[in-house]
């Protein structure tokens, strides 16, 4: 237990490290954003409605609720008698990770130390997490769909994403590979490993011809190692894909849990829009959530911690493109005050609370070692 508890001081210590980069690059974006527009900007935020940014901290509470369903429901069909508050302190820990971390790849790990601190078995944190990413996969890949499909008009009207990297250098980026590049990203994580759990034929052409080509390129060192994780990989996901599916209610509760949560956190665009008194004619509800979704498809490419920098560039160059007569504010200034508001409430304030709930959250000092039996009753 020593050995883990090093590697975890560790993983805090790089975490950290990610923590600063992101603030870093989060001030810079925002120094950006206000230009040479500070007075102007500022005056437009005074100007909020203070209604429309309650509901916004209605929608980012609401958001840590839905997540914190899914959780909850996916560990009671392993765990009888898990609660509530204790789903609510794995999200928030995934949380914190996710948005300091490139692609939230530390998300997992604290989260899976955050599950055994709580007396619940790696082997079922892992397989309720592997879960939990599988519908949420699912989930975004038809919002994915649905956004592309019903707004396709609106990646021609806009054209080209200019991205400016000095005075003289400017480069226009079509919106539309961006965007597929994007979708086959997001598409790519879910297909790939239903192709490699049910059709055999991929399984083997991975896992002896690529096997050897990887291990001739060095990219693998070992091939019996690459055989075992390739197996496992297979395998894992079969337990736990076929274990959702007999529990359909629970994968029922996430799916609509998911998409709940993705329509919600995705309509405040336009919900900021409101507090500041935007009337273009192109603001709507749906407009916001869709165009969030693009958003979300070309932040995706870069795994930039809490895609910072990156997430502020494109949500102008959506919402207020250059060049374009659809505009989702009616003023550059209305749509940088709301970019400034936007991330403030959606990521400063949520990492903000999380960062609070990681340090603060601790069960109880015995609660470190796993549970045998799913019937324990377990009180912190």
């Amino acid at each position: 237990m020593q050995q883990d508890t090093k590697v975890i001081r560790n993983e805090i210590i790089r975490y950290s490290i990610y923590l600063l980069i992101v603030l870093g690059l989060t001030v810079l974006a925002f120094y950006l954003t206000i230009g040479n527009n500070a007075n102007i900007i500022v005056d437009t935020l005074k100007s909020a409605n203070p209604y429309f940014i309650l509901a916004v901290l209605g929608v980012v509470l609401f958001c840590f609720i839905l997540r914190s369903i899914v959780i909850f429901f996916l560990t009671r069909s392993y765990e009888k008698k898990y609660p509530f508050h204790r789903a609510i302190a794995v999200d928030q820990v995934g949380t914190f990770y996710r948005m300091v971390t490139p692609a939230g790849l530390g998300s997992h790990v604290m989260e899976t130390h955050t599950y055994f601190r709580q007396r619940i078995p790696i082997s079922t944190a892992l397989s309720i997490l592997a879960t939990y990413s599988i519908i949420y996969q699912i989930v975004l890949i038809i919002y994915n769909t649905i956004t592309i499909i019903a707004k396709g008009n609106l990646i021609v009207e806009i054209g080209f994403i200019n991205i400016s990297f000095s005075e003289s250098t400017n480069v226009d980026v079509p919106l539309w590979i961006l965007i597929m590049i994007g979708y086959v990203i997001n598409l790519a994580v879910i297909v790939f490993i239903f192709f490699i759990s049910y059709w055999n034929g991929f399984y083997h052409f991975l896992d002896k011809k690529c096997g050897k080509l990887f291990y001739k390129l060095k990219i693998v060192k070992n091939l019996d190692n690459y055989h075992q994780k390739l197996t496992g990989a297979r395998d894992n996901f079969r337990a736990n894909f076929g274990h959702l599916l007999v529990n359909w209610r629970v994968f029922i509760i996430s799916i609509v849990a998911f998409f709940l949560y993705i329509t919600l956190s995705y309509s405040v665009p336009y919900i900021v829009g409101l507090a500041l008194g935007n009337s273009s004619q192109y603001a709507n509800f749906w407009d916001s959530v869709l165009l969030s979704n693009f958003h979300q498809m070309i932040t995706c490419i870069i795994p930039i911690p809490g895609n910072s920098l990156l997430s502020e560039l494109f949500f102008l160059r959506l919402f207020y493109p250059a060049g374009s007569a659809v505009k989702f504010y009616e003023s550059e200034e209305i749509a940088r005050a709301s970019l400034l508001l936007w991330r403030g409430l959606m990521f400063i304030i949520p990492l903000f609370i999380s960062s609070l709930f990681t340090i603060i959250y601790r069960p109880r000092k015995n609660a470190y070692y796993a549970q045998d039996s799913n019937d324990q009753e377990v009180q912190e």
